[in-house]
């Protein structure tokens, strides 16, 4: 074998440490700067690990093709295609690519598949960079002490997203997120369901390496124990894990109460959380074991110490109107210093202690193998409790099972070799195992029973907290239960996903592409489905994994997925059988465990990158560990005596069969190559030529470019992007706002220009520009101006700051400013013309345009409206939120028997739709079908007594020449005020109607209670002064009317129009009530 130079090596310690990393930040790192704060940001941080470990990796074959003795004479290497089957899982995991692969370039949309949606981002790139990560580790992955620190930070990382659930619990989560995350945790993921998915999948790592400790204790594999060094190392150990986890979370408090105006402090998260891994990766080196102390063990408390420094330093030194500390009521936040100082204390005990302890070189004692036990176990505890109180049951059946495998496995194992080494206890483990499966049984069985059974026994167990839904799931007529029959199956309207699947022969065989369903299945969309989420909303997911890879990739991508998961277990049951290591034995029934934990979840679930990446890391531990027993030779762990060419030919497990024990089989290990560092080391080392150097730099900054163009600028555009929302959806906010917000929105875009959902933003924010303008302009008198025909998105672009976003907004006119919202949204369109939002968006603006700016002059512009919501209920022919608006602009075209067909198949598809009552209502009233209309608004009165109120107005107005109509209205809501009797809107809108229909007595008792309730109300107290001054009571009205104008002086926004307006009406009231 071909000695290592310095730059390989060095690119193996960058690999493993890129794996260990993944690790770390996936689960854990959010970002509430961005606007989509987690899947996303996962998804991109990890393809940039991703992208530079395999850059490192091709520096890496490079080095070796290119070092001496790498090729040998007279060797003839076998063809690529034999190299490639004979490794393990390579024939499924390059169909399961090629099918991806396939998929995106068949998809129907393309460029959505392979760089993802922007809600979730998990396209194709994603996706072979969970491949791209497994295969590495199935690579380098060749020593024991690198399983036990991938293990080690594996767990440690699952602590964090553990130990913040429980903290959310607790209530003591210094954010204030928006859902529920006291009974049902969310932790770092942002969903209860996603949490819980990811540790059910470290669970059984967890167990494994306590198990893994007391069996090697139990061995005899020890050390002489020293009680107090061995427990004194152990405190450290606990103390830095302890420290790492104080830091996030002062990191977290940090987030959560210092504001900014600018991203100045987008660092202290993520920062903390490599910080924190530092200190998790020194617990994986486990410093115990050097003899002295090195740098790499001193480097993580200098991390600590400079981390917190520069925290400090950048907090002090940002003091400023730009900075502030918003406490949270209820919440802790404001300690954030007092965290940061528990963190470095805990950190410099820790190193006091490993600084003073004597060293223990050689193999563990028992007692350090029992702490190390009692820390697993704990760590699993904690997990389990997260999951807990997760209440999420998908994930609670994953872990079951993957409990039950995890478990059946090692009874079984523990039984086979209890049969060779001790007959005796081969009866014992055979009872452990029947027992367990009885159990399971009857589990089982109580779960069947518990769902199907009404007995009040069970009845009242399914109101028991926690326990309580188990029993409920087979419920499939409400909560998310319903959501997931109508996605799947759909309703009597529409098919749902079972219907997407078999629309198309050619889709039903290669799919409809990855991320697509989001557009795919808007014709199947079942109506039904509005009444229990999101109305208008089109599912991405159908929360099935098996009925997504049909949707995605069709009946190729699921055959593909499960031949994949079949050949993983038929390996890691086949390495399980020959490997008579059983601390492998156990990680591979622990990866077995974790893959078992992922398949069953997804029955229920949507898998998530942290899961994907589980999943990949699952199958690479299994190829990586028959590595190390020495069942096949992986690339790059060639036995000494052999070619470095024929290092790279995987011999399959069946060739031969391992029967070494473990120590055998850790020197057959360093016999094929998957010698420890060290000495690796000690062989002379290779230098690289310049001209290779180059090279690898070249290499290296191609990937780190291309990490930042594909990844990170991806999120730099979302943070900007939630900056521009915080100024534009701000209902306080006024057109200053607005021009901040859209400035930031343009720099979104010109860092990702190919992302729709930005520029349809942008054109929301352009048509409220329009709005304000549009009304300064009526105040002012100024003509609204023409159309500019030059209008692009280009120019836009062009405005690089708010300043130069304020000087173009202020030159143009309303209608020169809707030329530009024009062609902002035609560009959303023309990226994403399969998505239904961008026809309906364009049909409001031209709707908005008809009738704000031409005032319903320009038909030309109602005409495009219509035409534009036609083509939007063409794409997504279920949604009555869009037939509703296409039938509201047909009827203003005149057209009302249309309009009302079309509003009656909306009522068909969703008859719980209020809006269509409504929009019925108006189109009769339009027609002169007074009564009938009032039969609508009776009728959605009836539904939701408030349904009317913004429209009460222009309703009663519309109703003027049929005043018994607006009778029967006005003692409809006379009823309701039987029922509400100090509801001061309620007596306002009686008060209005009553006055419409001539019967000023009625309105003047009902504004006089409106006043009463809410006497600083302007509008109410001067309907009251009009409706006394019908009644000629003057000396009433004009004391209202005096009451009137002092509190109109006291309100800032009062105009001096306004003003001079009320003195008008007091002076003529004051005259009248004269006698004048």
């Amino acid at each position: 074998m071909s000695r290592q130079s310095t730059i390989a090596i060095w690119c193996e310690r960058v690999i493993e440490g890129g794996w260990l990393l993944a690790l770390l930040l996936i689960p854990t790192y959010f970002n509430l700067l961005s606007s989509r704060h987690f899947e996303p940001d996962k998804a991109t941080t990890l393809r940039s690990i991703v992208m530079v470990m395999l850059a490192v990796a091709l520096i890496h074959a490079l080095e070796r093709v290119t070092a001496p003795g790498a090729r040998h004479a007279g060797v003839t290497a076998p063809p690529w295609w034999r190299r490639f089957a004979a490794f393990p899982l390579a024939v499924p995991t390059g169909l399961y690519v090629a099918v991806f692969l396939l998929a995106t370039a068949a998809s129907i949309v393309p460029a959505t598949s392979f760089w993802g949606s922007y809600q979730r981002l998990q396209g194709t790139f994603t996706n072979l960079s969970y491949v791209g990560i497994g295969v590495l580790m199935a690579i380098y992955l060749r020593r024991r002490e690198q399983l036990d620190r991938l293990a080690t930070v594996m767990i440690l990382a699952s602590l964090i997203a553990a130990a913040y659930g429980l903290v959310q619990h607790l209530q003591l989560d210094p954010l204030p997120w928006r859902g529920d995350v006291v009974s049902r945790v969310a932790s770092t993921m942002g969903n209860s369901i996603f949490v819980a998915a990811y540790l059910i999948m470290v669970l059984p790592y967890a167990l494994y390496r306590g198990i893994v400790a007391l069996q090697q204790a139990r061995a005899g594999e020890t050390s002489l124990s020293r009680p107090g060094v061995d427990a004194g190392w152990m405190a450290v150990y606990a103390l830095l894990a302890l420290s790492g986890l104080a830091l996030t979370f002062a990191a977290l408090m940090f987030g959560a109460v210092v504001r900014t105006a600018d991203l100045r402090y987008w660092w202290v998260y993520p920062g903390a959380l490599v910080v924190a891994g530092g200190l998790f990766l020194l617990i994986a080196l486990a410093p115990h074991r050097n003899e002295r102390l090195t740098l790499a063990t001193l480097l993580p408390g200098v991390l600590v110490m400079a981390y917190t420094v520069f925290l400090g330093v950048s907090f002090a030194l940002g003091q400023g109107p730009n900075q502030r500390v918003v406490p949270i009521e209820g919440r802790p936040g404001v300690e954030w210093p007092l965290w940061v100082g528990i963190a470095v204390t805990l950190m410099a005990v820790a190193y006091g202690l490993l600084i003073m302890l004597p060293r223990r070189p050689g193999p563990p004692s028992g007692l350090m193998l029992g702490l190390q036990a009692t820390g697993a176990f704990v760590s699993a505890m904690l997990i389990l409790a997260t999951i807990l109180f997760t209440q999420s049951r998908g994930p609670w059946l994953g872990g079951g099972a993957a409990l039950f495998v995890f478990i059946t496995l090692l009874l079984l194992l523990a039984q086979r070799r209890a049969r060779s080494h001790n007959p005796g206890r081969a009866r014992l483990w055979r009872m452990l195992l029947v027992g367990e499966l009885a159990l399971a049984l009857v589990l089982t069985g109580f779960l069947a029973v518990f769902n199907l059974s009404d007995a009040p026994l069970f009845q009242e167990l399914r109101q028991v907290p926690y326990i309580g839904r188990m029993g409920r799931l087979l419920e499939v007529d409400s909560g998310t239960g319903l959501v997931r029959r109508l996605i799947w199956l759909g309703d009597d309207k529409a098919g749902g996903a079972a219907a997407l699947i078999v629309a198309d022969p050619v889709r039903t065989i290669v799919g409809w592409g990855p991320e697509s369903m989001f557009v795919a299945y808007n014709r199947f969309y079942p109506p039904s489905l509005t009444s229990v989420e999101s109305r208008g909303a089109s599912p991405d997911r159908s929360h099935q994994a098996y009925l997504d890879e049909l949707i995605n990739k069709g009946v190729l991508g699921l055959i593909s997925y499960l031949f994949l998961l079949i050949s993983f277990f038929a390996l890691a049951w086949r390495l399980l059988v020959r490997i008579a290591d059983w601390r492998l034995q156990t990680l591979i029934a622990a990866a077995v465990a974790a893959v078992t934990a992922h398949a069953v979840e997804g029955l229920t679930g949507i898998p998530i990158v942290s899961t994907l990446m589980l999943l990949w890391m699952s199958f690479a531990l299994v190829v990586a560990a028959g590595g190390i027993a020495g069942e096949y030779a992986l690339p790059g762990a060639a036995p000494a005596d052999a070619p470095a060419d024929q290092a790279a030919v995987p011999v399959p497990v069946a060739a031969k069969k391992s029967t070494s024990p473990p120590r055998g089989a850790r020197r057959q290990a360093v016999r094929r190559g998957a010698s420890p560092a060290r000495a690796v080391e000690r062989r002379p080392q290779q230098r690289s030529a310049p001209a290779a150097l180059a090279v690898y730099a070249t290499i290296l900054v191609i990937a780190l470019l291309g990490a930042w163009a594909f990844n990170v600028d991806n999120v730099l555009a979302d943070m900007r992007f939630q900056q521009g929302q915080g100024y534009t959806d701000d209902p306080r906010g006024g057109l200053d706002q607005q021009i901040v917000g859209t400035s930031y929105l343009l720099d979104a875009i010109r860092m990702e220009p190919g992302q729709d959902f930005y520029y349809l933003t942008l054109g929301r924010s352009l048509m409220t520009i329009v709005s304000l303008r549009a009304d300064e302009a009526r105040r002012t008198g100024a003509p609204p101006g023409q159309v500019d025909p030059n209008a692009s998105v280009d120019a836009l672009l062009r405005l690089n700051d708010a300043s130069a976003v304020q000087s173009f907004v202020l030159q143009r006119t309303p209608l020169e400013l809707m030329s530009y919202a024009r062609a902002v949204l035609l560009r959303a369109s023309q990226l994403a013309p399969l998505n239904k939002d961008h026809y309906a968006n364009l049909g409001r603006m031209y709707n908005f345009w008809y009738q704000d700016l031409a005032n319903g002059q320009d038909r030309d512009l109602l005409i495009q409206a219509v035409d534009w919501y036609r083509r939007g209920h063409a794409i997504a022919p279920q949604d009555v939120t869009i037939l509703n608006e296409y039938a509201s602009a047909v009827a203003r075209t005149g057209d009302y028997q249309q309009a009302l067909a079309l509003l009656d198949a909306s009522r068909q598809l969703d008859s719980r739709y209020n809006d269509t009552l409504l929009r019925m209502g108006d189109v009769l009233r339009a027609q002169g079908r007074y009564q009938e209309a009032v039969d609508q608004y009776l009728a959605l009165l009836d539904r939701d007594p408030r349904a009317l109120d913004r429209q009460i107005s222009i309703i009663s107005a519309g109703l003027a020449a049929a005043p018994d109509q607006v009778v029967r209205l006005r003692d409809r809501y006379l009823q309701t005020q039987t029922e509400r009797p100090d509801d001061p809107r309620l007596l306002a809108i009686i008060g209005l109607l009553s006055d419409r229909a001539g019967d000023l007595e009625t309105a003047a008792t009902a504004f006089a209670g409106a006043v009463q309730l809410q006497p600083d109300n302007l509008e109410a107290r001067q309907n009251y002064t009009l409706v006394l001054s019908d009644l000629l009571r003057y000396d009433q009205a004009a004391q209202q009317a005096q009451e009137l104008l002092a509190l109109a002086e006291q309100r800032q926004d009062t105009t001096d129009q306004e003003r001079a307006a009320l003195e008008a009406l007091l002076g003529f009231l004051r005259t009248r009530a004269a006698g004048g």
